[in-house]
């Protein structure tokens, strides 16, 4: 799990970076890593709030359930190529969050 296609994304697990389709280098905090992780780590899965915040939880940060909600609206940006029509990170209403890998779409 070297390097994992996501959208119009790639992320590399190894360098802990996100590159866009021209190679180029997207920014991201530790969260939104951690949490394209525990995605890529769980594809065609759904993931609740409360088991992404167990998957990506940085240690000594405070955090809520709906700060998954936010730092997914901003993941789904940098990788999807429309982040109001999401087709990589999908929501399942009242359940959660599902990564859908280009080859299952």
């Amino acid at each position: 799990m070297e390097k994992i296609r996501m959208g119009r994304c790639t992320l590399d697990v190894a360098s802990r970076k996100l590159y866009d389709a021209n190679g180029d280098e997207i920014a991201m905090t530790s969260m939104e890593f951690d949490l394209l992780v525990a995605f890529a780590k769980n594809p065609n899965r759904v993931l609740s709030r409360d088991r992404l915040l167990e998957l990506a939880h940085t240690h000594g940060e405070e955090v809520f359930d709906r700060s998954v909600d936010v730092r997914i609206a901003r993941i789904r940006k940098k990788i999807e190529v429309n982040a109001e029509r999401p087709e990589v990170l999908k929501t399942v209403r009242g359940v959660g969050y599902m990564f859908v890998p280009e080859s299952a779409a």
